[in-house]
């Protein structure tokens, strides 16, 4: 009778085990489809409430940002913090289907008209400051107690856009270090790069290991010198999606238009692509300033 009860339990347990190891490969299949168009990165800029404010590449309404996020919940769209997206394309990890990272550079004041829409749904998002006097307050900019405030949000994490975001075509980080500004060079880039770490971290208490290009704009030079001041990770503006093994140094990102409607979001969050709907303004994606001519256009 015992030898009975024994082949029972041992049948038993045999049927687990299989059933054990069924499961684990079915996990292993389905998380391997996972991400097959990779993660897009969004940038957002100003979020206004100023109905007179002209919409664009770099401002969007309040309300249209709220009609964005809102498709993001209901179409289970899952916004990840730059930590889980750069073990992502370290390949440290998996990331369930449509997630994606939103991205608010320049530090604008109007910007934290985001938060209690992203405090709504949940949505972990980073915001790039412009560290020096130039990107601090003036009834324009973030003040450091809002930043500091953001800083302290589980949610959300500061990044770098440099110390006084370098926008000129003919006077920017690139043409520093290309020698082709007048007394600039490769000390002054440094410098912007350096300070503006030094200054998020002694303000904040925080490491600051990601940087955004100003206008996108970066060459080989300017990586080399950010990997020496420490950063981990830098942001373009050249479109397409994220995928694990991408160059955390060459991370892609797409402008979102506040002049387009919501069809066209859907149609970017599909594709990664750059959509430009305020027709009397070009694109500033690319990675480089000589594409613009001495009017500033492309």
């Amino acid at each position: 009778m015992k030898k009975f009860t024994f082949k029972i339990i041992e049948f038993i347990f045999i049927i687990f085990l299989t059933n054990l190891c069924y499961i684990q490969e079915s996990k292993i299949q389905s998380t391997a489809t996972l991400n097959t168009k990779g993660v897009p990165v969004l940038i957002y800029h100003e979020i206004v409430t100023d109905s007179n404010r002209e919409l664009g590449e770099t401002v969007i309404s309040l309300e249209k940002f709220k009609q964005q996020m809102a498709y993001l919940a209901s179409q289970g769209y899952k916004p990840i913090s730059m930590k889980e997206f750069l073990r992502y394309l370290n390949k440290g990890g998996s990331l369930p289907d449509r997630s994606i990272v939103l991205n608010f550079d320049d530090g604008w004041l109007n910007a934290l008209n985001a938060v209690p829409v992203l405090e709504k749904y949940s949505f972990p998002a980073s915001f790039w400051i412009i560290s020096g006097p130039k990107g601090i307050g003036k009834g324009e900019y973030m003040e450091w107690s809002d930043i500091i405030q953001l800083s302290k949000n589980p949610l959300f994490e500061i990044g770098s856009h440099t110390y006084s975001h370098p926008w000129n075509p003919k006077d920017n980080l690139v043409t520093w270090v290309d020698n082709k500004t007048p007394s600039k060079g490769n000390k002054e880039a440094l410098f912007e790069l350096k300070e503006s770490k030094r200054l998020l971290e002694t303000q904040l208490g925080i490491p600051i290991d990601y940087l955004a290009w100003p206008c996108g704009w970066y060459n080989e030079r300017l990586i080399e010198l950010a990997k020496i001041s420490g950063y981990k990770a830098l942001l373009t503006t050249e479109e397409g999606a994220n995928k694990p093994g991408s160059d955390p140094f060459r991370i892609k990102r797409i402008f979102i238009d506040g002049k387009c409607e919501l069809s066209t979001f859907k149609d970017q969050l599909e594709n990664s692509k750059y959509i430009v709907c305020q027709k009397s303004q070009k694109s500033t994606r690319g990675n480089s300033p000589y594409a613009l001519n001495r009017d500033g256009n492309e």
